[in-house]
């Protein structure tokens, strides 16, 4: 009976065993299930431009389609793209040779990129639209000014880039910006003399002044200058400036004035796309 009994014990131990061992194989001897081969992305969206964060599992290469007909072997990479809609696709591989992809489709629908601009009158009316740091202009008399992206998207300006006119608190009361032509706007030989500029107010109405100088200070006479008003504050508007009564002289300096010889008080225009018709 004694015999019996061991037998039996053993017989349950050499079981139990045997279950633990099978038990321990199905989970990798880790008790964790592990993941195979797996390509994922986290895209990370800031208006026009996609960041794509890898988020694959167990590969070692990687090939991205980003869906407007360009690709990349990067592991992560950021992308500007331009108003439509994209299916990016993200093929990933292990070192033996198998692969998984994942995609996502994007729809952008934002501010229009700027793709053409002129500030040179040598190569025709001008057509500034600040597609790049060379269009900006510089702020005098202790205000902030640099070119920014578009505040304010509607039907008037969704231009994605804009320039920012800061009248700081305590800045000169005749502070502006100002920039040197590379050629002089020459009013005996152009025949488009009414200039057009997209203006933004984002605190309160005012005048604002477009002037023409012979060249940059001091040596800026003659001049010719034009007044226009803004009459609405959070939206864009276009002005005019009508110089068609000039019939004579060269201009190499362009100055624009918001609330031209009044105090300082922080407020904030933008203004874009200044045009010649």
């Amino acid at each position: 009976m004694k015999f019996l009994t061991y037998k039996l014990t053993f017989l349950a131990f050499a079981v139990c065993c045997i279950s633990l061992f099978t038990s321990c194989e199905d989970d990798n001897e880790s008790g964790v299930t592990l993941i195979g081969l797996e390509a994922r992305f986290i895209a990370e969206i800031n208006s026009k431009t996609i960041t794509f964060v890898n988020a694959s599992n167990n590969a070692t290469s990687y090939s991205w389609d980003l869906g407007d007909g360009t690709t990349s072997t990067l592991e992560e990479l950021e992308k500007r793209y331009s108003n439509g809609t994209y299916t990016v696709v993200l093929t990933a591989y292990n070192d033996k040779g198998e692969s998984s992809t994942y995609e996502e489709t994007f729809i952008i629908d934002g501010c229009v990129d700027e793709e053409t601009q002129n500030i040179n009158p040598a190569n025709g009316d001008l057509n500034w639209t600040f597609l790049n740091d060379d269009a900006a202009f510089d702020a005098f008399g202790d205000i902030g000014g640099a070119i920014v992206a578009n505040p304010v998207l509607d039907n008037v300006n969704n231009s994605c880039f804009v320039y920012r006119y800061d009248k700081t608190t305590g800045c000169q009361t005749w502070s502006g910006v100002g920039v040197e032509l590379a050629t002089s706007l020459d009013f005996s030989t152009i025949t488009n003399k009414t200039f057009k500029m997209k203006v933004l107010a984002e605190n309160q109405i005012t005048d604002v002044t477009l002037r023409l100088e012979f060249m940059p200070f001091p040596n800026v006479n003659p001049f010719q200058e034009r007044i226009a008003s803004i009459t609405q504050v959070g939206e864009w508007q276009e002005l005019s400036f009508d110089f068609t009564n000039v019939n004579s002289g060269t201009f190499k300096s362009v100055i624009i004035y918001f609330e031209r010889n009044a105090p300082c008080d922080g407020d904030v225009y933008y203004f874009d796309d200044i045009t010649q018709e």
